[in-house]
């Protein structure tokens, strides 16, 4: 059972990562022009800003008893569990 401090520590460590993931994303846009051969550097800014706020995620569910958090979809998303 978790604690009320468990959960809002979690709560807290979400919406970090969620606006950590806001602004690579946002940083990506910015740097997109349009052109095809800039689309390869944006996907894989997108899939780093996605991969690293469920690396964020994860941490936050181990480190306040949480259970395993999204890391079936952090692997289909890099192929890795970590």
């Amino acid at each position: 059972m978790t604690t009320f401090t468990q959960e809002q520590s979690h709560k807290t460590a979400v919406a970090l990562a969620e606006g950590a993931r806001q602004a690579a994303v946002m940083a990506a846009k910015a740097a997109y022009t349009g052109l095809p051969a800039t689309q390869p550097a944006f996907d894989a800014a997108i899939k780093a800003a996605d991969a690293a706020a469920m690396r964020a995620i994860i941490a936050s569910c181990a480190a306040n008893g949480l259970g395993p958090g999204p890391s079936q979809s952090l692997y289909w998303l890099t192929g890795s569990y970590t």
